[in-house]
Parts: structure tokens; C-alpha cells; sequence
């Protein structure tokens, strides 16, 4: 008898169903479960191996392993997989290239047809993307459809639905968000309005927020952990996998208790389900605030749903299901395997035959289930979208099934040759702002650093819960004794090992010969960049003077001067969601711990009676601790181990440092007058101080907190920016409207940049590609080249902008406009 097949490549798992003329059902991938994980690791011999084939060999080699790959589709970025680079599309390929080659195996003989799902909220670009990895999977004839469509097409087969009638999906999956509105007509299914979606937020990041939970009960003993030994990394994992499991068990139950086995210490850590959704209900409303603004695209009231759908397996969890009902008014439906329903209702779609959901091929569809599909406005003459392939008449093929764990390479995992791709590491340290006025250092990390620890209020400031030590090694996966293993979502970044030289079956293509570079160390030019553009305001606050973004960037802070308040912006959904009082003065500047945990406030007044930091605890959203210092303090930076705090005392010419556990101040460093801005090194060995009045840049000796040099600089330094990747400081002089770009090698200016009118901050974005400078007086943003130390555009902004943050994706920019009380996003991809 003959079957379709329908696929879910997900960003955590992936899943496979089978239909027949009689019924559709679940085909069983992984070893212990149903689905099989999305993870792909690269064996010695050059074979790619996924799912839990990867997950086995995880453990002795992390930097062989990637997941969450889907997510970064359209980068043009490689995942980097034992020191080699691979495209996206052949990582999703080789997934999808084991799901045909078991699925022929155990049924022997191929599908009739297959379809495969992807979110509705992607572009052209993505779409056409993943076009190619049927292909790199050597499948020639797939239909694909997108994952609200493939829900609806299953919920229809089990509910009637009429003509008319409009359903909300709200897709809560492992890695992602995705928001559509469908309405069912007698000739298929219409999306309505534009689906949108967050691209990392998902279960795994409940997991975090678990996890760091843990480490916050136990008093950090995870960061404690000795790294170098091998029983860490199985605890660890070990830990992960009964993090997820509690999870699971909070949706069932009121509270759960986690075993902690760490080497030489066991403990039990309790977790409620109020605990558990305190953490979590901040991330939950962003994705209400989306369905909502996918809502309003349709021109739909949530009065004219007749059910919201839940799917994905992070949806089971009560608290959604509980605020979309009281958000929406609105009836909630979860199917009984939320995870299953887009694999089921593909399947379903691929035996009904007929129009390519999202291509619109001509020709009806059967119903499925009161279901069928549609035929959208955009389709091509020959019933596809322009620059895809045309679906052919032939049934699907594919090279024939190779084990999973061993085969040798097929020619789909052939890695792409590519420069040296550029790190991941955004700097770490938070420089000083100016007197009067403002300039932000976004509060980045790299992605393996540590987020905040767990929040417990009603859904204020809650940042996302990830440890350095845990982020970089529950990306280990291992299989411990008769335990079902749990992929994590994180590996570690930048770690191949320099040993590991695997040699693909073809190999690639030498990479074309890099160009002189522009700068001391400065890597051959990426491609090309769209040049910027303005995005939308967003009100945020009278003297809205300073802006920074978590490490994890959940979330934007503003330091609002006069009006005594931090403000706290959902970055998912560019809205307030918080005020915050400072009840001991004004705020200026804000930096953040590298852990994300705590903000150092900057306070003072201009008639210089108030003069201290304040600390606020961004899991509670309120001031916990006050420090005196000796002058007005500007912006300050925290050490990468989060240990010291080096503040610059604008007045009397002195960097303070405090000790982060105490709050008090344990030493006092002489320097030039007026520090404003202080910056770590990515290494962490060197300071860069701005003094403003002494015109020149100080580097301090981290190990003796010694002035090792001044920089002669232009005029009025007043904030620095260490790139994240090559040896240069950068610097704006605000009274000479310029940049000067610092060789750390030699300590000396090698460029000077014109750029706008009194400019108070710069800010590089996370690939170092760029740099963002806020020019106060024609109230500007300067975008300078790194290459070639050039402004390439100039982006009008708001009133007076006195700072730009960047959101470690690199995607958004905002900038802080103090008179207007806005802050202006840039959409820094074009």
C-alpha cells in the first residue's frame, strides 16, 4: 500500500508522519521518542551524522556539533562544525536526507509525495533558501506548505470548521515563535494579515531560566564548577536533561523537586509552578504582544476567532493557554501532542494531493477534514512563486537509505569554502558617558556568556536565564544510563578544536585570496551590508538619556534623567513594560553585569550634591544597594568575571573600584581629568579610559590597575568602543566632531573620521563590521565602515540622540533621543 509523508524540520526536533487512505499517524524517528533531535555532529571520517546518532557522540567533542541551525537561515554567517564550515541548508538537508532514508527503509519503498513545513512569517529570501534543501537531500518533488497551514489542515480533520470561520496559531515550538490568522473558505485556507514571529524564543529558553534557577538556589555552584573535568560535563548534561523534565512535570503538576549530582556534592533544589511561570511570563507576553499585532494586520478583533490554536510542544505549559484567554477572551484549543500537529496535518495535505499550499498549483484540492488548501494571490503561471522550482509531476527521490551513524559523506554535507567567518564575540566592558550627557554601550555578551538568574515578579524585567559555565557545556550531550537524553541548545562557540582536521568526501574549493586589510589585524571585507535605515519611535520617557540592552536582549533600559526612572522596553515587542524609581537621584548611565543579573546605575545631579551608584537587581526591577563615590560618576564597567567594578569619577579625576560583592569601594586609580567612558579589553588584561578634559585616552594594567599610556587624542574625548574582534579602540571627540581609531599594538591613532556634530557615544555592531556614532547637535547617527574608516550614511533621529545600543544579534539599533523622550530604532540590515 502506498503512503505520503509528511516532514517537520524543526528548530529543535525534527518530526515525520505517515498518511494512508485510511489514516494518518506519527512515524517514529528517534530511538526513545517519536521525534528525533535536530542536531547534526561531524564524525572523524567527514560523514555528517544527525539526531540521536549526534547526541551520542556529543560528549568528547562539542565543537562537532551543531542544532538550532534553522534559525539562522539566510545568515550568510557558516556553522562551524569541527573547525569546518558548513551552509545551513546542507545541515537541514542532511536532516532531512536520514528522515527519507528511514522512513524508505522501514516501509520499503519511497513516499507518493512528500511535504514539508516551514513558518509562515518568512520572506522571499528565506523561502527560496530553503527550497534548496529538499534538494541538497536529493529529494526532487516535495510541496511545501507552511507550518499554521499544515496545524489547521489536522485541527479541521478532527473538528468541523465552516466557511468563514477564522482561527488565530499560535506556534510555541522548541527554539521559536510563530503568529498566523487563517480563515477557512469553500476553496482552501487564507492567511490573513502578515504572521509574525520571535526567532529565538522557544522551550529550550525555559530550560535556561531552570537551570539558572538552580545556580541561583545553590549560591552559584555551577559557576564554580571545575570546567577541565570530565565528570562536569556529564553532571551538567545530567542536570539539563532533569531541567527539562521539571518542566514537563509543572505542566501536570503544582511543584516538582530537581536532583542536583554535581561532583562531590548532591543536593535537591524545589520549584513550584509559581516560580516556574514568574519566570516565564514576561517571554509569554511578548508572544501575546505579537499574536496581537498579528491580529491587527488581519484587520481581525480577537472577538471573530473561533479558537485559538495552540501548537508546538512549549504550548502544554498552563500559564499560555490561561494569559491568551484572558488577553484575547478568546477559547484556547490544544491538541492532545501539540508537538505532532504540523507533521500530522502535513501528512494529511501530502495525501490530499493537489495545490501546493504555498505555491498555488493549479488544479482543487480534496478536503481534508472540511480543510483544503488554498490558492494564494501571488502564485506564478506555472503555479509557483518566482525563482522557485517548479513542482515536478514525478514522485519523490532520493538516494538510497545509509546508516546514520557511520556512512561515509554524501555529497549534500560538502562544506562550503568561506574566509575565516567573523567571531561571535562582542566586547565586554561598558564605557563612561560624558557630563550632561549620554552614550551607551549595549550590554552585550558572547553567546556562550551568562544570563540573568531567575525572576519573581509579575512579569516585570525577567531576562532570560543562561550560565557561561552551563551555556557552553550543556551544548555536551550525553546519554546517561538508561535516561532519555534532552539536546540543549547551545554550543560553544569559537572552540574547534585545533586538531581537528576532518576531511570531507569532496573537498572544497580553495577560498579566493584575502585583500590587503584596512586596519592593524582587521580580517578580509564581509559582504556586502545594506545600508541602514530608520525604524520605528517608540515614546520611552521624558530625558530619555542613556540606553542599554541586556546581555540577552530581552530586554532595552533607559535611563530616564529628570524624570528619576529606568524604563524597561520589551525588545520583542518595542514597548514599555516597566518604570523603575530611582529614589537617590537622577540616573545617567546604566551598565550591566556580564551575568545579566544587576544594573549599575550612574546618579547624580548637575549642582553636584548627589553622587553615587546605584545597584538594581533586574530580577525584582528595584534598587537594592546604594554606593557612595567621591564625584559624579559616569559610565561605568564590570569586570568579565563580575567581581570588580571600575567606576569613572568625573570631577576628581578617578576610576573607583568596588567590589561587587560588598558594594564597597576597595581602591582608588589616579588619572587624567574628566574620565568619562572606561572599557575593558576583550581579553580583559587592559582598560581604555576617555578623559574628556585632558584630551587624550588612558590604558590602565588590569593585573596592577597601572596607567600603562596616554593616546593623544582630537578634542574632549568622551567615549570609547573596543572592537570585538581586532586590536582598535575607538573614541568620539566631542568638541571636534570626530572618531579616532587606536591601535592597541602600538597604542597610536592610525585614522581619524569626521562624523557628526558633538558626538557623544559610539558603538560597534557585534561583527565589528560597523561602528554607530550619536551626534548630538544635528541630531544624527554616523555609520563608519571598518574597512575603509569611512561614514557611509548618515541617519536622521530625534531630538538631541545621546546614545546607540545594539542588540547582540546585530539586527536593531536604538538610540536615545533626551529631549524628544523617544528612543529611534535602526533597522541595521537594511
Amino acid at each position: 500500500m502506498g503512503y505520503h509523508l509528511g516532514v517537520d524540520l524543526g528548530t529543535t526536533f525534527v518530526a515525520a508522519a505517515l498518511a494512508t487512505n485510511t489514516r494518518v499517524e506519527m512515524f517514529t524517528l528517534g530511538d526513545r521518542s517519536v521525534v528525533t533531535p535536530a542536531v547534526v555532529y561531524l564524525h572523524e571520517d567527514g560523514a555528517l551524522v544527525s539526531g540521536d546518532a549526534a547526541t551520542r557522540r556529543a560528549v568528547s567533542s562539542p565543537d562537532r556539533i551543531g542544532r538550532e541551525f534553522k534559525r539562522r537561515l539566510g545568515d550568510p554567517t557558516p556553522v562551524m562544525l569541527g573547525g569546518t564550515p558548513y551552509a545551513v541548508t546542507a545541515l537541514l538537508g542532511a536532516l532531512l536526507h536520514d528522515v527519507l532514508a528511514k522512513v524508505t527503509e522501514t516501509e520499503g519503498a519511497k513516499p507518493e509525495s512528500v511535504v514539508l513545513t516551514h513558518p509562515a512569517n518568512w520572506g522571499p529570501f528565506r523561502r527560496e533558501l530553503f527550497d534548496e534543501v529538499p534538494h541538497v537531500a536529493g529529494l526532487t518533488a516535495p510541496r511545501m506548505v507552511t507550518e499554521p497551514e499544515a496545524a489547521a489542515a489536522h485541527y479541521a480533520a478532527s473538528r468541523h470548521l465552516s466557511d468563514g470561520e477564522t482561527i488565530a496559531v499560535y506556534d510555541l515550538g522548541g527554539g521559536t515563535f510563530d503568529a498566523t490568522v487563517l480563515r477557512k473558505h469553500p476553496n482552501g485556507i487564507e492567511i490573513l494579515g502578515i504572521p509574525e514571529g520571535i526567532e529565538r524564543l522557544g522551550g529550550v529558553d525555559f530550560d535556561e531560566s531552570i537551570l539558572s534557577h538552580v545556580n541561583y538556589v545553590a549560591g552559584g555552584a555551577l559557576t564554580e564548577l571545575d570546567m577541565s573535568d570530565p565528570q562536569t560535563s556529564i553532571a551538567l548534561a545530567r542536570l539539563n536533561q532533569d531541567c527539562v523534565l521539571a518542566k514537563e512535570a509543572l505542566s501536570v503538576d503544582t511543584e516538582t523537586t530537581i536532583p542536583v549530582f554535581l561532583p562531590n556534592r548532591h543536593f535537591d533544589v524545589r520549584l513550584t509552578r509559581a516560580e516556574f511561570e514568574d519566570m516565564i511570563r514576561a517571554p509569554i507576553e511578548s508572544t501575546i504582544g505579537t499574536l496581537v499585532r498579528t491580529l491587527r494586520s488581519a484587520n481581525v478583533d480577537p472577538s471573530q476567532l473561533s479558537a485559538v490554536l495552540l501548537v508546538g510542544g512549549s504550548s502544554r505549559i498552563p500559564l499560555v493557554s490561561r494569559m491568551i484567554s484572558e488577553e484575547l477572551g478568546r477559547p484556547t484549543v490544544v491538541d492532545a501532542h501539540p508537538k505532532y500537529a504540523v507533521a500530522l496535518g502535513a501528512a494529511a495535505l501530502a495525501r490530499a494531493g493537489g495545490a501546493d499550499v504555498r505555491s498555488g498549483a493549479a488544479g482543487a484540492a480534496p478536503p481534508v477534514g472540511g480543510f483544503p488548501t488554498a490558492v494564494p494571490t501571488d502564485a506564478r503561471p506555472d503555479g509557483g512563486r518566482p525563482g522557485e522550482v517548479p513542482t515536478a509531476p514525478a514522485g519523490p527521490e532520493f538516494p538510497q537509505p545509509r546508516d546514520a551513524g557511520e556512512g561515509s559523506t554524501p555529497p549534500f554535507v560538502t562544506p562550503i569554502p568561506v574566509t575565516e567567518p567573523p567571531p561571535a564575540y562582542p566586547s565586554y566592558g561598558h564605557p563612561p558617558p560624558p557630563p550632561g550627557q549620554v552614550h551607551g554601550r549595549p550590554g552585550t555578551r558572547p553567546p556562550f556568556g551568562p544570563p540573568p538568574p531567575p525572576a519573581t515578579g509579575g512579569g516585570r524585567g525577567r531576562e532570560r536565564r543562561v550560565l557561561l559555565v552551563v551555556a557552553a557545556v550543556v551544548a555536551v550531550l550525553a546519554v546517561l544510563g538508561g535516561l532519555a537524553y534532552v539536546a540543549v541548545d547551545r554550543f560553544w562557540p569559537g572552540q574547534q578544536s585545533p586538531t581537528a582536521q576532518p576531511a570531507p568526501s569532496e573537498p572544497a574549493p580553495a577560498p579566493a585570496p584575502e585583500p590587503e586589510p584596512a586596519t592593524p589585524g582587521a580580517p578580509p571585507p564581509a559582504s556586502s551590508v545594506a545600508v541602514p535605515s530608520i525604524g520605528a519611535t517608540i515614546p520611552a520617557g521624558p530625558t530619555s538619556g542613556f540606553v542599554v540592552i541586556s546581555p540577552n536582549g530581552r530586554q532595552a533600559y533607559v535611563a530616564n534623567r529628570t524624570e528619576g526612572v529606568v524604563t524597561v522596553i520589551d525588545t520583542a515587542v518595542d514597548r514599555v513594560t516597566a518604570t523603575i524609581p530611582v529614589e537617590a537621584g537622577p540616573p545617567q548611565f546604566l551598565a550591566f553585569s556580564p551575568d545579566g543579573r544587576t544594573i549599575y546605575v550612574s546618579i547624580w545631579n548637575e549642582a553636584r550634591t548627589i553622587v553615587a551608584v546605584g545597584v538594581l537587581d533586574t530580577t525584582s526591577n528595584s534598587i537594592v544597594a546604594t554606593i557612595p563615590v567621591r564625584t559624579r560618576p559616569y559610565l561605568a564597567a564590570v569586570t568579565r568575571d563580575g567581581k570588580l567594578l571600575y567606576v569613572p569619577n568625573h570631577d576628581s579625576g578617578t576610576i573607583s573600584v568596588i567590589d561587587t560583592a560588598t558594594n564597597e569601594v576597595t581602591t582608588e586609580i589616579k588619572v587624567a581629568p574628566n574620565p568619562h567612558w572606561i572599557e575593558f579589553s576583550n581579553d580583559g588584561t587592559r582598560a581604555y579610559v576617555a578623559n574628556h578634559e585632558s584630551n587624550v585616552v588612558s590604558v590602565l594594567d588590569m593585573s596592577n590597575n597601572a596607567v600603562l599610556a596616554e593616546v593623544p587624542v582630537d578634542k574632549s574625548p568622551h567615549s570609547v568602543a573596543v572592537h570585538p574582534t581586532r586590536p582598535l579602540v575607538a573614541n568620539v571627540n566631542y568638541d571636534s566632531g570626530t572618531v579616532t581609531m587606536i591601535d592597541t599594538n602600538t597604542e597610536q591613532v592610525v585614522a581619524r573620521i569626521p562624523v557628526g556634530g558633538n558626538p557623544q557615544d559610539i558603538t560597534w555592531h557585534p561583527d565589528g563590521r560597523f561602528a554607530y556614532t550619536a551626534n548630538v547637535a544635528d541630531h544624527t547617527v554616523s555609520v563608519i565602515n571598518a574597512d575603509t574608516m569611512t561614514v557611509t550614511a548618515t541617519l536622521p533621529t530625534g531630538n538631541s540622540p545621546t546614545s546607540v545600543a545594539v542588540h547582540p544579534d546585530g539586527t536593531t539599533g536604538y538610540v536615545s533621543n533626551l529631549r524628544d523622550g523617544t528612543i529611534t530604532l535602526l533597522n541595521l540590515a537594511g
